[in-house]
């Protein structure tokens, strides 16, 4: 930062809380400005260099969803974070959405905004670096790819949540861990979890209960990214657990009379959209819409196929330094339709670099997955021309039959990691635990 003291800049009507931040930010040893409304806050913003702006929404003379635009816009390098009444996520949600920080609730609590100064001032000063050149699953040229990365730049100075969309194999979770390395919060570890991985009930603890031996996930992501893959398979109890502890940013205690504070930046991956789950009953509505505030969504291969040279020689600068691809296996991968995109890709080449015997990689030397395998992996939509006979048993007794026919498969193949099977499947973890145990398989 260009000055030993980062100015502020405080915008609310009310004389009282413009007296309680400015006190609290010079204890901080910051140098701290207030204004009454945004017509006087415009003209200090124009006189003088600020590296902060709080304000808060409702003020005499404007509004202040309008002031985040109009300072997104004049002072782009400058963080904002608002001011909201207690209970108003939706105003605070709207801000982010415009390009705010962060967000504080009335009353403000001291703690809450010392962490998001904290985060602030970090961005402020990590901004003066430039982004780092495109990681090897966002290279290329193609329009589609060019607004996500623009999008991945708008975004730096935020703390909002956000939720990556993209279909299998796009890369998701490592998008999620791109963005965590870029933001504020760089300096701590993310916290990764698949919610498909766990019953439902072994989630509830992983998130929430603490032992002698381990923090539960939401400690260890405390001023950190907790990021969140399938989050339908939570419970709707776990959901309303979640949703509690996003919204007070406090983490409930339930041996102790008081709450810890909470600061956590979730990231939320998933291959369909959260509003479909949110139709099925699978996602809490209110946890949706706290949730889904920053929208970013990852092209399929065959979505910008014109990238496809520019990702092939972007992974293979990354496995080798000396091997490069022949023409005619160039041609074979353009007309491939990679069903699991870009970690296909990536293992494709990863393979074909160990095969091929020369610094030339043919044709012969790429393994590409067949049209049965493919299938394979997707739920059988005709279960009667499996080879059974139903003779004289009763229709639903024929069908668990064939259920428990398909999931020992899947068991087996899958060595019995019911994980893996329910994927190979294409049903959720809950759902072939219950039937395990409904069918007698062990």
């Amino acid at each position: 930062m260009s000055q030993n003291k980062p100015k502020v800049l405080i915008i609310d009507d009310e004389a009282d809380i413009r007296h309680l931040l400015t006190m609290t930010l010079i204890q901080m040893g910051l140098d701290v400005s207030s204004s009454k409304d945004l017509t006087d806050a415009k003209k200090q913003l124009a006189e003088e260099e600020f590296h902060f702006c709080l304000t808060d929404l409702k003020l005499p003379d404007g509004n202040g969803l309008d002031f985040v635009k109009y300072v997104r816009k004049q002072y782009p390098h400058m963080p904002i974070a608002v001011i909201t009444a207690f209970g108003s996520t939706d105003n605070a949600i709207e801000a982010m959405r415009l390009g705010a920080f962060d967000f504080l609730a009335k009353p403000i609590d001291l703690s809450h905004l010392r962490q998001l100064l904290k985060h602030a001032f970090k961005y402020v000063d990590g901004n003066q670096t430039e982004p780092q050149a495109p990681f090897t699953f966002l290279a290329g040229s193609s329009e589609t790819i060019n607004k996500l990365r623009e999008k991945m730049v708008k975004i730096r100075g935020s703390q909002a949540p956000i939720v990556i969309e993209g279909e299998k194999g796009t890369e998701k979770e490592r998008l999620a861990q791109i963005l965590h390395e870029q933001s504020s919060r760089s300096d701590q570890e993310e916290i990764f979890l698949d919610c498909s991985s766990q019953s439902p009930e072994e989630l509830e603890k992983m998130l929430f209960h603490r032992n002698e031996q381990q923090d539960c996930l939401l400690y260890q992501a405390n001023n950190s990214t907790l990021i969140l893959s399938n989050i339908h398979e939570l419970s709707i109890i776990t959901q309303k657990k979640l949703l509690h502890a996003i919204e007070q940013k406090k983490f409930p205690i339930e041996s102790e009379q008081t709450d810890e504070p909470l600061d956590i930046r979730f990231i939320i991956c998933t291959e369909k959209p959260l509003i479909d789950y949110v139709h099925t009953h699978q996602l809490r509505e209110d946890l949706f819409f706290r949730l889904n505030v920053i929208q970013l969504k990852i092209p399929a291969i065959t979505q910008r196929l014109s990238d496809l040279d520019t990702l092939i020689d972007s992974y293979l600068d990354e496995l080798s330094e000396t091997k490069k691809i022949s023409s005619k296996a160039r041609e074979l991968l353009r007309n491939y339709e990679f069903p699991f995109n870009y970690r296909e890709l990536e293992n494709i080449l990863e393979k074909a670099c160990a095969l091929s015997e020369s610094d030339s990689i043919e044709e012969s030397d790429l393994i590409l997955a067949q049209n049965e395998d493919v299938e394979s992996t997707k739920p059988s939509q005709e279960p009667v021309k499996l080879g059974f006979n139903r003779g004289d048993l009763p229709l639903d007794q024929f069908i668990e039959k064939i259920e428990k026919a398909e999931i020992e498969k899947a068991l087996n193949e899958t060595r019995w990691n019911r994980t893996e099977a329910a994927k190979l499947l294409g049903i959720s973890f809950r759902t072939i635990r219950y039937k395990m145990k409904k069918l007698g398989i062990e």
